[in-house]
């Protein structure tokens, strides 16, 4: 092999190591920013019981290749569809979903440390609107606990209006 096609052959080695990397990094998939920060726990199934006995349930699923996360959550006769996504444009975690109340839900997801800091909006049929921030934060391998404030005149309640510690549904 002469000089001048091995140094060809090294830097198309060199072109298709980089242009792999650049692929396996996906840095707008929603999956990979929760992974590469530690939050893969999050997918799954999810069990409590609140304060008035009421079972709840939530799951979290990686749809669309890892650029979406499917939501889905139940209490009692209340059901709640959303998806989670990154936007590019805006550079954040976004969150739309909605419930069987008509209620809609959006809002940006923040990792703050070990906390994921999930900011909502929520818009009752009546076009009124109701914000809170909820913290969702990893107990050990099967146990997730989600804390909720209250926001008012875009201040946090000192006071937590609810506390949930969920344990995974095997």
């Amino acid at each position: 092999m002469t000089k001048g096609k091995s140094r060809l052959l090294l830097n198309l080695a060199i072109v298709l190591s980089l242009a792999m990397t650049a692929i396996a990094a996906e840095p707008n998939s929603v999956g990979n920013i929760l992974k590469e920060n530690g939050f893969d726990w999050l997918f799954g199934k999810w069990e409590t019981t609140n304060d008035a006995n009421q079972e709840i349930e939530a799951e979290f699923e990686l749809e669309a290749g890892g650029y979406a996360i499917s939501m889905e959550a139940k209490a009692g006769s209340n059901e709640h569809v959303g998806i989670v996504y990154y936007s590019p444009a805006q550079k954040t975690i976004l969150y739309t979903g909605v419930d069987n109340a008509g209620r809609v839900f959006t809002g940006p997801w923040e990792i703050k440390g070990d906390k994921l800091v999930i900011n909502l909006e929520q818009t009752a049929p009546d076009g009124s609107i109701t914000r809170f921030v909820r913290y969702l934060s990893k107990v050990d391998a099967d146990t997730m606990k989600s804390v909720t404030y209250s926001v008012v005149d875009g201040k946090r309640s000192e006071e937590p209006i609810g506390t949930l510690v969920f344990k995974r549904d095997k």
